[in-house]
C-alpha cells in the first residue's frame, strides 16, 4: 500500500467520469494533483472539504459555461502527496502560494470552496498581486458562539456526507468506491479519500478559526461570496458576517437548492455565476 493514490487508479476514474485531465506537478518538495477541464476564459478553482476527485461536477460544467478551469489539490487532497510540514495554518498557506506559482494561476481569478477559499483568504492577506479577484463559494474561517459552525468531524461518515451537500448522492465520486478499479488501486483510492479526511480535518478542527479576523483587513482584492440556502454546516447567516467584514466585495450570491459544497450539489449554477463575475 502506498501513501497517496497512483496515477493510474486516479486516471481510470477519470476517463469514465468526466472529460478532464490530470496531471502530477512537482512543487518544492511536495507532489501535487492538477487537473483541467473546459475552453474558454482561465480561471482557477480550489477544493472544499472532499478535494477535487475525478468526475467532480464543477469540472464537467466548466465547458459549458465557457470557463478554462485549472484545479491543483492541495497537499493530502486528492491524491497529493501528504505534506510532511502541514502544522499550522501558515503552513498550507506557503502551500498555496507556491501552487499558484507553478500552475502559473498566481495574478488571475480564483474559485474556491469551504476550506479551500479560508487558505486562498489567508494568501490575499499577505500577498495582495495572488489573484485578480476571488469568487468564494461558502468560505470557512470566521466564528461567531452564538451561530456557530458544525464540526463535521464529531459525526459519523454518513452524517458527514449529510452536512456537505443537500443532495448526498452529489457526493458519490468521492464517498464511494467508484467502478472499474480493483485490487491495490482500489486500495490506494481509499487511501487517498482517507488522506483527504484528514488533511481537512486538520484546517478546520476543532474550529475553522485560525484569526483571520485580525488580517481580514488586509484582503484587498475584489470579492464574490455565493452561500447554499441549504448549508447545514455553516449558517447562512456567514454570508453577511462574510460581506462586512471583507473591505471589497463586489457581490452576493445565494444558490437555491444547495449545501455546503455548492459547486457539488448546483455545479451549473455556480459556473454560470463564476462566469458572470469574471472583472
Amino acid at each position: 500500500m502506498t501513501d497517496t493514490t497512483s496515477p493510474n487508479a486516479l486516471a481510470a476514474q477519470a476517463t469514465t467520469t468526466t472529460a478532464s485531465t490530470m496531471e502530477r506537478l512537482a512543487v518544492g518538495n511536495e507532489e501535487i494533483v492538477v487537473q483541467s477541464a473546459g475552453t474558454g476564459t482561465p480561471v482557477g478553482y480550489l477544493h472544499g472539504m472532499i478535494g477535487t476527485p475525478p468526475g467532480a461536477p464543477i469540472l464537467a460544467a466548466a465547458d459549458a459555461a465557457s470557463l478554462a478551469v485549472t484545479a491543483p489539490c492541495l497537499p493530502g487532497f486528492t491524491g497529493s502527496s501528504p505534506s510532511a510540514i502541514t502544522r499550522n495554518i501558515h503552513d498550507w498557506v506557503f502551500h498555496l502560494s507556491a501552487i499558484i506559482d507553478a500552475t502559473g494561476l498566481a495574478g488571475g481569478p480564483l474559485v474556491a470552496s469551504s476550506v479551500g477559499a479560508m487558505v486562498a483568504l489567508e494568501v490575499a492577506a499577505i500577498r495582495p498581486d495572488a489573484f485578480s479577484q476571488l469568487i468564494l463559494l461558502s468560505p470557512l474561517g470566521l466564528w461567531d458562539d452564538e451561530d456557530p459552525v458544525v464540526d463535521a468531524y464529531a459525526t459519523t461518515l454518513s452524517a458527514q456526507r449529510r452536512l456537505l451537500t443537500k443532495n448526498p448522492a452529489a457526493t458519490g465520486v468521492f464517498f464511494d468506491d467508484p467502478e472499474g478499479l480493483e485490487g491495490d488501486e482500489l486500495v490506494e483510492y481509499g487511501v487517498a479519500r482517507y488522506q483527504t479526511r484528514t488533511s481537512a480535518a486538520s484546517l478546520v478542527w476543532p474550529i475553522p478559526d485560525h484569526n483571520l479576523t485580525d488580517r481580514i483587513h488586509r484582503v484587498t482584492t475584489p470579492v464574490t461570496l455565493l452561500w447554499g440556502d441549504s448549508d447545514a454546516l455553516a449558517p447562512i447567516s456567514y454570508l453577511d458576517r462574510w460581506a462586512a467584514a471583507l473591505p471589497n466585495v463586489t457581490a452576493t450570491h445565494t444558490v437555491a437548492d444547495a449545501g455546503h459544497l455548492i459547486d457539488w450539489d448546483q455545479p451549473a449554477a455556480v459556473a454560470e455565476i463564476v462566469a458572470g463575475s469574471l472583472l
